[in-house]
């Protein structure tokens, strides 16, 4: 980890950086609707408490060498990542539900009842996006 690339990609939720003794401790600061672990790998200690902003900080905590530091950092980013596009998804979803429900406020009846949705289609569209997750250590990718 070169701490430098690691404050620049989580500075919007990286609170503090505290040095204990042989341990690190990450503080972040994610929304309260963000997904996460059930586990975290072996070595790295996960506390987590809710703030009055409504938001939780989630401490990782871990010995200070650059093994435990790597996996933190592979972590924070899984959490990251997930929680975005989760959003982003959450956000198409409403938008795609919202257009449909205008064409069917627009159109009448007999038009809609001819309104088809080739599901085959969109499960093979779907199967063909290459995977973004890194899914090399899955025990680690359970949303609590």
């Amino acid at each position: 980890m070169i701490y430098s690339q690691f404050i620049n990609k989580t500075s919007k939720y990286l609170k503090s950086v505290r040095v204990l003794k042989n341990y690190v401790s990450l503080d972040m600061s994610f929304p309260t609707n963000w997904v996460m672990l059930k586990n975290t790998p072996e070595g790295i200690e996960f506390l987590q408490n809710e703030t009055q902003d409504g938001k939780f900080v989630s401490s990782f905590v871990c010995e200070n060498k650059k093994e435990f530091l790597d996996i933190v950092e592979e972590t924070l980013d899984f959490i990251i990542k997930t929680n975005i596009e989760r959003e982003e998804k959450e956000k198409l979803f409403k938008s795609k539900v919202q257009e449909l429900k205008s064409i069917f406020e627009s159109e009448n009846l007999d038009s809609l009842k001819g309104l088809k949705f080739d599901m085959e289609e969109l499960t093979n569209l779907m199967s063909n996006e290459p995977e973004d997750i890194d899914r090399r250590d899955a025990k680690t990718s359970e949303p609590a």
